[in-house]
């Protein structure tokens, strides 16, 4: 049978029983409208099995006619089924409103339909089978008559609720499963974001403490470059501590660390490095994973066999973030690099599997790492 989507109310509504059912009313779907009249095309189907068995040929078209009444008695059943589906899926009574609501639609498929048939000019599915078998008529508008049709159908009426209701059941605890799933994957990705964002907040207490020493040591001998080392130091704290109080990091105030702390090497003795920032003004307030940029640079800066003298950060239209190297072999991925490995999980965590880290060598020789964030 084919699944037919409820739409079960989180509460129940603090409206009129009278309101609620014209709100279920108005909410049937082409699919719940299909999958009904299907149940009593495929009723009638059954009778008209059972007709062909003693032979229609003079009595065929009316029985084609009475095969719509299968199709009216499962419509009536999908009016009464509709309120008590759109009731609340955590409603203690809602088992009890789909039983009332299929012996509902058995009380007027036979109270309503039989008087309808009767009014017809011909005979019953029932009286043609009587008539083919030799049996006595029947009174259909009998008490006994109606109660026993009443029964009849009601039996399998609730047991295609009861199909459509485990359905519904096993839909909604899927989709409450999938919810679950992304509340789970948001907060894993927002508490990843703060520690990373607290880790990359962090100065190194080695470099601060080497950096504080030789620029008090340059003070001491009257170095006219420590008052600069000394504003290069600060700037780097400036921009590396307000991340402790921040949700997350934009590509520009990546920029500015990574420059930060490329003068603060620089002032220790390392190697100068020519470091270009070349943004799009549109993309300088982009939203980025921190801890992913700083430790690629701190990476090839410790993995170079030859100090790199040229580093660029550049990023295009469809927010592909690239941090580029004038010298080979500054990393890859693979089995054998667990640490590149572990910065392109943590950017497929925090971007939900939408970001991409890869390593390439460049044209010229250098190494590149390309962030694909969109």
């Amino acid at each position: 049978m084919t699944t037919v989507p409820a739409t079960p109310a989180d509460a129940a509504p603090d409206t009129s029983p009278l309101a609620h059912l014209f709100a279920a009313w108005r909410s049937v779907r082409r699919r719940e409208l299909a999958v009904f009249a299907l149940a009593g095309a495929l009723i009638g189907l059954i009778d008209l099995g059972s007709l062909l068995e003693v032979g229609l040929e003079e009595t065929l078209l009316p029985v084609l006619t009475r095969m719509v009444m299968p199709v009216v008695a499962t419509l009536l059943l999908l009016a009464v089924w509709l309120p008590a589906d759109r009731s609340s899926p955590t409603n203690p009574r809602r088992t009890l409103w789909l039983v009332l609501a299929a012996l509902a639609g058995a009380l007027l498929s036979n109270v309503a339909l039989t008087p309808l048939v009767h009014l017809l000019p011909w005979p019953t599915v029932g009286e043609i089978m009587r008539m083919k078998k030799g049996l006595p008529p029947v009174d259909d508008m009998s008490p006994t008559t109606l109660l026993g049709g009443i029964l009849g159908d009601f039996m399998p009426m609730a047991m295609m609720l009861a199909v459509l209701e485990q359905l519904g059941r096993r839909r909604r605890a899927e989709e409450s499963v999938q919810r679950m799933l992304q509340e789970h994957g948001r907060l894993r990705r927002q508490a990843m974001a703060s520690r990373l964002a607290a880790l990359q907040a962090q100065v190194e207490p080695q470099l601060l403490f080497d950096a504080l020493v030789d620029i008090e040591q340059a003070y001491a001998r009257s170095d006219e470059a420590a008052p600069a080392r000394m504003e290069q130091l600060i700037r780097h704290l400036r921009v590396a501590l307000p991340r402790l109080r921040e949700p997350g990091t934009r590509l520009d105030a990546e920029a500015e660390l990574l420059e930060s702390y490329l003068a603060v090497l620089q002032g220790l003795g390392h190697p100068p490095l020519d470091f270009r920032i070349e943004l799009p003004e549109a993309l300088r307030g982009a939203s980025v994973p921190p801890m992913i940029l700083l430790p690629l640079l701190q990476r090839a800066l410790k993995l170079a066999v030859t100090a790199p003298t040229r580093c660029t950060l550049s990023a295009s239209d469809n927010l592909r973030v690239t941090l580029s190297f004038d010298r080979p072999g500054l990393g890859k991925l693979g089995e054998s690099d667990a640490e590149m490995d572990a910065l392109a999980e943590r950017l497929r965590v925090l971007s939900s599997g939408a970001a991409r880290l890869r390593c390439e060598a460049t044209p010229e020789g250098g190494t590149r790492f390309i962030l694909e964030l969109s």
